[in-house]
């Protein structure tokens, strides 16, 4: 294989030149007279032997030496005695072939770099260590930054690597003869974002760095994010109620949280049975060893000498070097325990009681049948004298009714008969009263009806406002005699499930309650009304007397009157109860709302809103 290179060598051109060219030097040595003095000839010889130099390094100064002989040979054998002249030709050639030698292995080295740069994985430049300078980037290097090669071109370096630290531990450590360098920075992209690179830099000749990059940017950015997550993990370790160590199988402890160190001291990659028992020598038998034995995950407690009791749950784990490893978490379970010993005490007083309750349950069950038949009974009388109660008021009412209507008939015409005055203002008074003890008997009736259990109402869906308005025609004349103004704000649509009799009786009673407490020549009724969601609530606003907070809490009581001043009977004190007998009947709510006495008074109540298609 060498000699077939040796071969190729020779058949090259360059090498035929300069074999010619010595060939040619020693001819004309012969031939020239004298040798040792022409210039022409010492021509012929410097360009081979610098040829020879240049291309062949060592080999080349030794055939220039070569070459030197032979002429100083013919030139002695030529002129005798030879002349000290004829050294100055060898001792030139050899020069010349040193420093040729020199100059092509610097420029064959340039050009190595500059070949073996373009052709680096991941990026390369030259820098100027005088000026601090690129002297030549390849395209992968310029592409990195976000550059054009051309643009990187004699920039300082400082323009793409401002970390001055890193650039002059860099430059000081990449001197001539240093070998290969090797360090992790940063560089900054045209775009403004920094880049990890590793770079590779070695001191070509003194004012020259030849440096080679390799990006690991993502490596770093994952390097990063992985230690935020280790140190997320570690402080979650340290909030944990419980113990967490690592332990290895010499049982030293490689890590601990912040549970065991406040609770056993900070191991200091001591050995578990020093830091947690105070002993010396390991525990027989060490449940923690069969964890590395079995591979499996165990589970024991263990009473600590602070009187504490401990569940351990250990499992297999490994290091980052694959060294095996024992995670473990300790759980203070102390008040568990104590609480299990204390229910154990318990159970046997329990099943005592237990016992003792069986007795007293049969007991207990004999004088609940006993309680059931006396409250079968008392329901049975309860229910047969309210029975009796409403067929009283109800027998009462009738009985009252009938002498009361044909005497309310007739004083109206008694009275219009009688001339006397005196006489005549007693009759009004009877008739007065007479009129009371009638609307007091109906109201009783009716509000006897509305107690009932058994009263059925007609629910149906009714318009609002036109219920409304029929119960304010009923008042059109008592309207105009008090200058009262009604308004009716319902706004139409609105329609409720109500029964229809009932609904009128509430607005009746309501509108009849406000017209008698507004006093002077005129006041104001407004009836308003909103849904909101399933039910529609009314309110009937009045500006009359008002009503203080004691009179607020009694308003729906039962022959209640809100104005106790008044002596003239004009109502018996029902009308609120039964609109609330009959709201309440509906599944409604009803309310009394007032600012004061002399500021009026609003009545409100619900009930169940209906969607008519």
């Amino acid at each position: 294989m060498a000699s077939r290179r040796a071969k190729d060598d020779l058949r090259e051109p360059g090498n035929i030149l300069v074999a010619g060219a010595f060939g040619t030097a020693i001819l004309a040595a012969l031939l020239v007279e004298p040798p040792g003095t022409n210039l022409i000839l010492w021509a012929l010889l410097f360009v081979p032997a610098a040829a020879v130099g240049y291309f062949y390094r060592e080999k080349g100064i030794v055939a220039a030496t070569v070459l030197g002989l032979a002429y100083l040979g013919v030139t002695a054998g030529r002129a005798y005695p030879p002349s000290p002249s004829i050294f100055l030709p060898f001792v030139a050639m050899v020069a010349l072939a040193s420093l040729a030698s020199t100059v092509g292995y610097s420029t064959r080295e340039q050009i190595h770099y500059r070949e073996a740069m373009e052709r680096a994985p991941g990026g390369a430049f030259l820098l100027s260590r005088e000026d601090g300078t690129i002297a030549d980037a390849n395209h992968d290097f310029a592409e990195l930054l976000g550059y054009v090669r051309r643009d990187l071109a004699n920039l300082p370096v400082s323009k793409i690597w401002p970390y001055a630290d890193d650039r002059e531990r860099f430059f000081s450590q990449t001197q001539p003869g240093a070998g290969n360098v090797v360090v992790e920075t940063q560089f900054l992209g045209r775009d403004g974002r920094t880049r990890w690179f590793v770079l590779w830099g070695r001191s070509l000749e003194e004012t020259v760095i030849t440096c080679r990059v390799s990006e690991i940017t993502r490596y770093r950015e994952a390097e990063a994010t992985l230690n935020a997550e280790n140190r997320r993990l570690f402080a979650i370790l340290d909030t944990l109620p419980a113990y967490v160590t690592l332990q290895g199988e010499d049982h030293t402890i490689r890590f601990a949280n912040r549970a065991f160190r406040e609770t056993f001291g900070d191991p200091e990659g001591g050995h578990c049975y020093e830091v947690q028992r105070g002993s010396r020598r390991p525990c027989n038998p060490c449940k923690g060893a069969m964890v590395f034995t079995l591979r499996s995950p165990q589970q024991w407690e263990w009473d600590h000498m602070n009187g504490k009791t401990y569940e351990v749950h250990a499992y297999p784990f490994t290091d980052m070097d694959g060294a095996p490893l024992m995670l473990q978490l300790g759980i203070d379970i102390t008040q568990r325990v104590q609480a299990e010993e204390a229910l154990k005490g318990f159970a046997g007083n329990l099943q005592t009681k237990n016992r003792e309750l069986e007795v007293l349950r049969s007991q207990l069950s004999l004088v609940n049948e006993e309680l059931d038949v006396m409250v079968r009974e008392r329901t049975a009388d309860v229910e047969k004298l309210l029975a009796q109660k409403d067929e009283f008021i109800s027998q009462l009412g009738h009985d009252l009714k009938t002498p009361l209507t044909p005497l309310v008939a007739l004083m109206p015409r008694i009275i219009e008969r009688e001339h006397d005055p005196d006489l005549r203002r007693l009759l009004e008074i009877v008739g007065h009263n007479v009129t009371y003890m009638k609307e007091l008997v109906q109201k009783t009736l009716q509000l006897a009806r509305m107690n009932s259990l058994y009263v059925e109402l007609e629910l149906e869906p009714l318009d609002l406002q036109t219920e409304l308005e029929n119960a304010l025609r009923n008042y059109t004349v008592l309207f105009k005699a008090k200058s009262i103004a009604p308004k009716n704000n319902v706004p139409p649509g609105i329609t409720v499930r109500a029964d229809r009799v009932l609904l009128g009786e509430v607005f009746n009673n309501l509108i009849a309650n406000a017209v008698k407490y507004i006093e002077g020549e005129k006041g104001m009724i407004t009836i308003d009304a909103v849904r909101e969601q399933d039910v529609v609530v009314v309110s009937v606003r009045d500006t009359g007397i008002g009503m203080s907070r004691e009179q607020l809490e009694k308003a729906f009581v039962e022959y209640y009157k809100a104005d106790a001043s008044r002596h003239d009977l004009d109502s018996p004190g029902l009308g609120l109860t039964i609109c609330r007998r009959i709201v309440e009947r509906h599944g409604g709510r009803i309310w009394a709302e007032s600012t004061g006495e002399g500021r009026g008074s609003v009545i409100i109540f619900t009930l169940e809103a209906v969607d008519v298609s």
